[in-house]
């Protein structure tokens, strides 16, 4: 099970979390989320094996270009309301790109089967007037029903005591989870302990 740990704007706290080796690491350009990363630089931080993801909530595309180049990212993570067409343009970046799905009920069939070639991975969240960081989680066996074998991330309300419940979740694209306000001291702050925590269950 992989693990991507998002929502990350401290350096000290970034080198830290480094040190566990998450697959993933997550940088927010939203402005209005709480770990907004506006000012935020990466220079000098070694990332090893961790793999940087930008998340993007209806960027203009010379924006996100732009910040794909600046901050060096591997990934791009689309929450919004993105066009085919725009991840298509995103994709020939270079990055992989991972499709955020915001689920309150029911999976949108039609939708997963129509972003299924011009995404690397799907993300399924919990639908939120805060597109993601909520702490809430949707009814996870829902996946099951998905006829999508596109990789997939799994977010929304993530926490040490809800691991217990992934054995919920039957699906072969199945790959990893995807982790943030639950594994804060405060917004944009991860504690360490947890993560570790974390790592040992994984």
């Amino acid at each position: 099970m992989k693990l991507k740990v998002c929502g990350m704007c401290e350096v000290t706290n970034i080198q830290s979390v480094l040190a566990l080796k998450p697959d993933l690491m997550g940088f927010i350009f939203y402005s209005k989320s709480k770990r907004f990363v506006e000012t935020l630089t990466l220079e000098g931080i070694n990332f090893q094996s961790t793999q940087k993801v930008g998340v993007f909530v209806n960027e203009p595309l010379n924006s996100l270009k732009a910040k794909v180049k600046t901050f060096g990212l591997d990934y791009v993570q689309l929450h919004g309301d993105e066009s085919i067409s725009y991840l298509a343009e995103v994709k020939n970046l270079g990055v992989k790109v991972i499709k955020v799905f915001r689920i309150k009920h029911q999976l949108h069939v039609d939708q997963l089967l129509a972003f299924e070639q011009n995404a690397d991975y799907f993300l399924y969240d919990t639908l939120s007037d805060e597109y993601g960081g909520s702490g809430k989680k949707f009814q996870w066996k829902i996946l099951n029903d998905s006829p999508s074998s596109k990789p997939f991330w799994l977010s929304g309300g993530l926490s040490l005591e809800s691991l217990k419940k992934l054995n919920s979740i039957n699906h072969p694209g199945f790959i990893g989870i995807d982790v943030n306000s639950k594994f804060e001291d405060y917004p944009g702050m991860k504690n360490i302990e947890l993560l570790r925590e974390l790592k040992k269950i994984l």
